[in-house]
């Protein structure tokens, strides 16, 4: 009596079945090719993750060196920022002295002076 096993019965039987250890040469020559097929298969895949990773590779050092770029093209505006700051400034502070040892102090009497009403 041959009665149809569940898929959960089968499941559970190939779980608990010993490991079957063969040889390639007990193989049937399908099985061989499918075999060989996969192992072809596999070292297409291994060379294309090694190309991705070489890739990856040499991009993360592209990468690297743009960030190192950019900081230094930073750092070059920020000093060029400052520069020109400082030299804004120091020519306004030489003009502001300027425009105050020229001009008269104000007696007392100018110093009350008001806008007429």
């Amino acid at each position: 009596m041959n009665t149809p096993m569940s898929s959960t019965e089968e499941k559970s039987l190939s779980v608990n079945a010993p490991p079957v250890k063969l040889a390639l040469a007990d193989l049937p020559a399908q099985i061989k090719g499918d075999t060989e097929k996969t192992a072809e298969t596999l070292e297409e895949l291994i060379s294309e993750i090694q190309e991705m990773l070489e890739f990856l590779r040499s991009e993360g050092d592209r990468v690297q060196c743009e960030i190192v770029n950019y900081a230094q093209l930073q750092q070059s505006v920020a000093s060029a920022a400052t520069k020109i700051k400082t030299e804004t400034v120091g020519t306004w502070k030489i003009t502001g002295d300027a425009q105050h040892s020229a001009a008269r102090p104000l007696n007392g009497r100018e110093k009350l002076k008001r806008w007429p009403a």
